[in-house]
């Protein structure tokens, strides 16, 4: 067996000129941790006060540590005949082996780097520092940034590489050697070392070619719900809440109803349990959508245990296809070696990720030095064919299967939007709950909308074109620059030049068509008919905490195409858990520049950071979210960011882990992130969600009412604000404070409209904002 010296140091600097200050020294043989060996050095130079900070040595601690000289011989024969190893080796051995050369001696041992293995073969984590591994794997480090500690959690860490190594099938790990000569250095020497050794593994692997994944597995259904709702919450070790069992009845009374149902019931109540237990207790499968892939995750990881655990029932998570892994393109891409460090490494790690996946669900890789690109390439396209190499392993066609066992089917408003009219059979004999419905309106729109990338359609038109081509290009840049578009030329322009996307955008001449980051975009000119898409004999029940938007009627079923249905509402009580405060001297949004109200925002949640909970603080636009991350930071505040799409999850994973996390979010975490993990937090609004005039919803629906504004962007405004709430007061044992900084809810008229509504379910309180941070103290 080969000798590991794992090996960190503590220097001066990080720059090429630092000096040693502490070396340690770890031997592992073996799998074993055989010896340990630290030294302080002498640098002969004083120290500066962030590395005293950083690593706790002090310059009179050096300046009674021996010369390197001193050590040098020791510290080669501990060296001798070892690989040396450590986490990030080019810092580290290249300051031993320039160290060595200035006292005349040559250092020359083969390196392994543990980060890069680590990526490798832990490919779901999301960081791979050393404390982060630390935390994530159970390693011992009891002093970060002493050296001979952290060699000895790095140590650990080759050994837990080790052992993850061995448990790997001969196939896989055969073709992860092939594609380690990209890695730094010779740390293959580890991949080889283990090969050599591999014995028999355990058989619950279908391995076909170079790719091995867990054997299918089947769970038998037997859905063991009662027909007592007290009963299965008695199983659970819950009590019946009176308006947790009037939801629950209302679901009972509503089910033999052929008609739609949507009912309106407050946050925090228990409607989930609630649903499930009653619609499983009369025997139903049931198809739950939820607004985001978050939630979906949410229930799964929370509820179907607890539902598998007590009642024998199986959950199934829906996604479209193009979230899972396509394991033929993925074999195709194996055949190259030669595609670079990163893109190798993403290769090998996905090999271990395929090993260990239940799903193959493409969201479960870690994006750390990862390009979505390198995912995209490997993306399911929805065909699978008996005759491919990988048919039986394929996720996709596996998740199909397991919907047909499963009591109940978990997917989001998206996929429902996207598969309900295609795959009606999914939804024949099954109760749809369509939880959070008041999102259906964004997810429809979406679904609605067709467009066409600009760049991708004008790059078509050939550069050697005619002079009339050349023409008709110009002429259609310009109309498509303009805001008030000319339909009709750009239509008879794109005709002109053959480009077909841009005809098949502008087909329906009734269209809304307008421009939206380089984006041609055209929408019918009424809302999606949702009522038509769900098959006849399917009961559906819309659910949600905010549904009513008008006094005079129930305007959100009407906009969703439904004439016949039931609308209930159970009545909300006052929060007595959370409070909301509103800044009545928050700045005037309509004259403050984006920057400065940045800097505002900044020093306005520096000021509750002080109170030492995590803070989550939603934004309306990305520009001003990226603003205000910028400030913080020059404040050398540590902030979480979740500007795009695909960052919800993995952010909020990160949150949860940190109990004075600050988080900055937009749209996705108004509309379906939820907060349950933490005991106490505030949540910081930075302006009413007010959709733009220009927003295409506001337009469809000002064509319909008499006053857009009033009678449908105020009211939405309002289900986004309670919404918001709701995202962090999940548990009657869950405090949380809401500030709201913008103003207008204080003094505005259709504010009063707004406070009517919010005040049914929330304590509200007006004050200045020096006031506020006193008043959370007190409440929280």
């Amino acid at each position: 067996m080969m000798k590991y010296a794992v090996v960190d140091l503590e220097a001066t600097s990080a720059s090429h000129t630092s000096k040693i200050i502490q070396i340690g020294i770890v031997i592992v043989q073996d799998g074993q941790i055989i010896k340990t060996y630290q030294t302080d050095v002498n640098p002969h130079e004083a120290l500066d006060s962030h590395i005293t900070a950083l690593t706790g040595i002090t310059t009179a601690q050096v300046a009674a540590a021996p010369d390197f000289e001193q050590i040098m011989s020791e510290v080669a024969e501990l060296l001798a005949g070892c690989i040396f190893v450590a986490h990030n080796v080019k810092f580290d051995y290249n300051l031993l082996m320039r160290t060595f050369a200035e006292h005349g001696v040559k250092l020359e041992l083969p390196r392994v780097d543990t980060i890069e293995l680590a990526r490798i073969f832990f490919p779901t984590l999301n960081k791979y520092g050393l404390g982060s591994l630390s935390r994530v794997l159970d390693l011992v480090l009891e002093r970060a940034h002493e050296a001979v500690s952290d060699a000895y959690a790095t140590a650990e860490l080759l050994i837990k590489l080790q052992k993850k190594m061995a448990e790997l099938p001969k196939n896989v790990l055969t073709e992860i050697a092939r594609h380690a000569d990209s890695l730094i250095y010779e740390t293959k020497i580890v991949i080889s070392e283990q090969l050599a050794l591999l014995g028999p593994i355990k058989d619950d692997l279908v391995k076909v070619d170079q790719i091995a994944t867990l054997k299918p597995y089947v769970s038998k259904n037997k859905n063991l719900v009662s027909e007592q709702f007290k009963e299965n919450l008695a199983l659970l070790d819950l009590d019946a809440r009176p308006k947790q069992q009037a939801f629950a009845d209302l679901v009972s009374q509503r089910l033999g109803d052929t008609s739609a149902s949507f009912i309106e019931a407050p946050t925090g109540i228990g409607k989930t349990y609630a649903y499930l237990l009653t619609l499983l207790g009369q025997g139903k499968k049931v198809i739950v959508s939820v607004p985001t892939k978050v939630l979906q995750e949410q229930m799964m990881q929370d509820l179907a245990p607890i539902f598998k655990d007590n009642f024998g029932v199986n959950f199934v998570k829906l996604l479209g296809t193009q979230n899972y892994i396509s394991l033929e393109k993925f074999r195709q891409l194996l055949e190259s070696c030669q595609d670079g460090k990163n893109y190798e490494i993403f290769k090998m790690k996905v090999l271990v990720w395929l090993t260990e996946t239940k799903t193959g669900e493409l969201d479960e890789l870690s994006l750390t030095m990862t390009s979505p690109y390198y995912l995209d390439g490997i993306r399911h396209s929805g065909q699978v064919y008996n005759g491919q190499l990988h048919a039986e392993q394929d996720f996709w066609q596996l998740t199909q299967q397991r919907v047909k066992d499963a009591q109940v089917i978990v997917m989001n408003h998206a996929y429902l939007a996207e598969r309900i009219m295609d795959q009606t059979e999914l939804f024949e004999d099954k109760v749809l709950v369509v939880d959070e419905a008041q999102q259906l309106f964004s997810v429809l729109e979406q679904a609605h909308q067709k467009s066409v990338k600009l760049v991708d359609e004008l790059v078509k038109v050939e550069t050697h074109a005619s002079h009339l081509h050349k023409r008709l290009v110009e002429s259609l840049t310009y109309q498509l620059s303009r805001r008030q578009l000319d339909i009709e030329k750009i239509r008879i322009d794109a005709k002109e030049l053959g480009l077909s996307a841009i005809s098949d955008v502008l087909v329906n001449p009734d269209d809304f068509v307008w421009v939206q980051n380089h984006v041609l975009k055209s929408s019918p000119k009424d809302f999606l008919n949702f009522a038509a898409m769900i098959p006849k004999e399917t009961k559906t029940f819309l659910i949600g905490a905010t549904l009513v938007m008008s006094k005079k009627r129930a305007v959100f079923p009407e906009l969703l195409g439904f004439t016949d249905y039931t609308f209930d509402v159970i009545p909300a009580e006052k929060q007595d858990n959370q409070k909301v405060f509103v800044a009545s001297d928050s700045p005037d949004l309509t004259t403050i520049s984006a920057q400065a109200y940045a800097e505002y925002l900044s020093q306005e949640i520096q000021r509750f950071k002080k109170i030492g909970k995590p803070i989550v603080v939603l934004f309306t636009s990305h520009e001003s979210l990226s603003l205000t991350a910028q400030a913080l930071e020059l404040a050398d505040i540590a902030v979480l960011k979740a500007e795009n799409p695909g960052d919800a999850s993995r952010v909020k994973k990160k949150f949860d882990e940190h109990p004075d996390a600050i988080l900055l979010g937009s749209k996705k975490f108004w509309e379906g992130v939820d907060f349950d993990k933490q005991s106490e937090l505030i949540l910081i609004i930075t302006r009413l969600p007010f959709s733009v005039p220009d927003d295409i919803l506001i337009r469809k629906y000002a064509k319909r009412f008499k006053n857009a504004f009033y009678d449908f962007s105020v009211p939405l405004a309002t289900l986004q604000l309670a919404q918001a709430f709701g995202r962090v007061n999940r548990r009657h044992d869950q405090k949380s404070a809401v500030v709201i900084l913008d103003k207008r809810l204080a003094g505005k008229t259709y504010a009063k409209q707004m406070v009517k509504k919010l005040s049914k379910g929330n304590h509200l309180i007006f004050s200045k904002i020096d006031q506020i941070s006193s008043q959370i103290q007190k409440f929280l």
